[in-house]
């Protein structure tokens, strides 16, 4: 990694050779660039401005001074071995990468002014893909804890990235992934990920009652314990819509829930094969929502919010635990993350506002997700007041991790926690 990174915040951060980004990931307006200008700068401040620094025994090389395995990780070794054996503008490109993988902090505070702010493609081309706001970005927490930097997901049809507007992701017991995304034209496309980090690519979604594309306002998928996952949907009538993907890859078809309308929607699997569904109605109100084993449904029920009959919330979420019980998280009308669960006998916990960032009183967010874990534990990603993405995690004890940045700018985020206790995040970028 860069000098910077042996302090504490680089440290956790862990990136891998897993979180190699194609050239293609770098592009013109992009939230994470910077122009040859700035570059310059950032290189003056850490090798006096030599490209070529290179000095026995110290592990950085280069203008930008960059770790062998940092340089390997970020595709640096298709120019050069190492960073200082590359030109000015091979060092950049590979720096680019980085930056958009780790973001400004990957190098020293005094010397990273302007990589935040910049925003310039440094080697512009007119042929080559540009990557904008809501672009997919896919990554990885080890189980160890550690993380892949996010890498783009690739678009539709041939098309370097795609753009999506909500996304969604769930886990099934093989070890993939799952991942719903409303399209720039308005339409639900599915993708899957395999175990071995393969992808299938975009599908869009049929319509209903046989309209060729289904359009959603917002979308959700859970993981079932058979290997299907069921989907649910806000159509673009407002209507509640369920689907469900077999493990076989066929699809049931598009069904309608009632009459009901909704604004956000949010489930879970559960052990037994049930399923958790959480809205916020068109009346701002949580609902809640059970789909039997059996494919019935309870009915919408109220929840209880804080000295009031129902949460008013902007944006719901659900996550489904080993022991039957669901996480769920909330934005009250203050805009602050709120905790509660719904235990496996069915009673309720109470809500509980979400400690904020750095000792902050709550954390305000304008997207959230959560996923349950193999031990017990609950990830939770979210995009922070600043358009950064954060994670944290309650553990099985009912305590908290608290947050800490990815240092990548997002809008919408999705998280699935596997089998093997990784977790894969699906994020929008800014």
């Amino acid at each position: 990694m860069s000098r910077a990174s042996r302090r504490p915040r680089a440290a956790a951060l862990a990136f891998t050779a897993l979180a190699a980004l194609s050239l293609s990931t770098v592009a013109a307006g992009s939230a994470q660039a910077a122009s040859v200008a700035t570059w310059d700068r950032v290189a003056q401040c850490e090798s006096t401005g030599d490209w070529s620094y290179y000095k026995a025994g110290w592990p950085y090389y280069g203008g930008l001074q960059i770790t062998k395995s940092t340089w390997e990780a970020y595709g640096g070794t298709q120019y050069a071995p190492m960073p200082h054996q590359a030109t000015k503008q091979q060092q950049i490109l590979t720096a680019e990468r980085i930056l958009a993988g780790q973001g400004a902090g990957a190098w020293a505070a005094k010397c990273n002014g302007g990589l935040s702010t910049d925003h310039a493609n440094p080697y512009p081309s007119p042929t080559a893909p540009v990557s904008k706001a809501g672009d997919l970005f896919h990554a990885t927490r080890l189980v160890d804890g550690n993380w892949t930097s996010f890498s783009p997901l690739d678009g539709y049809a041939g098309s370097a990235f795609f753009n999506g507007s909500q996304d969604a992701i769930a886990a099934t017991p093989d070890g993939s992934t799952q991942t719903l995304a409303t399209g720039a034209d308005g339409n639900l496309y599915h993708t899957a990920r395999y175990p071995n980090g393969s992808w299938t690519g975009w599908a869009p979604l049929d319509g209903y009652a046989g309209a060729a594309r289904f359009a959603a306002r917002a979308e959700a998928i859970a993981g079932m314990p058979n290997g299907d996952t069921q989907v649910m949907a806000i159509g673009k009538d407002g209507k509640i819509y369920h689907n469900a993907r077999y493990a076989s890859g066929s699809w049931q078809g598009w069904l309608p829930i009632g009459d009901w309308s909704a604004q956000k929607i949010a489930a879970a699997g559960l052990p037994d094969g049930s399923m958790q569904v959480l809205i916020t109605g068109s009346d701002g109100n949580v609902y809640h929502n059970v789909r039997a084993v059996n494919g019935t449904w309870q009915g919408w029920n109220g929840v209880a919010g804080l000295g009031a009959a129902t949460f008013q919330a902007k944006d719901v979420a659900i996550a489904g635990m080993p022991n039957g019980d669901t996480q769920l998280l909330a934005t009250g009308s203050d805009g602050k993350i709120y905790h509660s669960a719904r235990y496996a006998s069915g009673s309720w916990q109470d809500w509980n506002v979400v400690d904020g960032y750095a000792g902050a009183a709550g954390f305000q967010s304008g997207s959230f997700a959560i996923t349950g874990m193999p031990n017990g534990d609950a990830q939770l990603i979210a995009v922070g007041n600043d358009g950064v993405v954060y994670h944290n995690a309650r553990y099985a004890s009912g305590s908290w991790q608290g947050w800490w940045s990815t240092s990548f700018g997002g809008q919408k985020v999705a998280v699935a926690g596997l089998p093997d206790g990784s977790a894969q995040m699906v994020v929008s970028r800014s």
